[in-house]
């Protein structure tokens, strides 16, 4: 079992409340963790070089989710150092 890392933040209190009773989840602990394993696959998800898009149920609205944290796993993946071959 790898060790725990208890995090402390600050937020509006209505906008939990509003996104735990969206998500039908009681505790606030909880919904942290589903927001950590949201960014969590999205961070994933760029890292392979895909998109991650929203849309109507019809396939129509296409919306493109933007982060520049986000943005930042695909630069830094596009700007890997190269290695020098080896002299032999």
């Amino acid at each position: 079992m790898s060790p725990k890392t208890e995090v402390r933040v600050s937020v509006d209190s209505e906008f939990l409340s509003t996104l735990q009773k969206r998500l039908n989840v009681s505790k606030s602990t909880d919904l942290t963790r589903l927001a950590l394993t949201l960014l969590d696959w999205a961070s994933e998800e760029v890292s392979h070089d895909r998109t991650i898009l929203s849309a109507t149920k019809q396939g129509k609205d296409v919306h493109r989710l933007v982060m520049t944290e986000l943005s930042n796993i695909k630069k830094a993946k596009e700007e890997k150092p190269t290695r020098e071959p080896n002299a032999g």
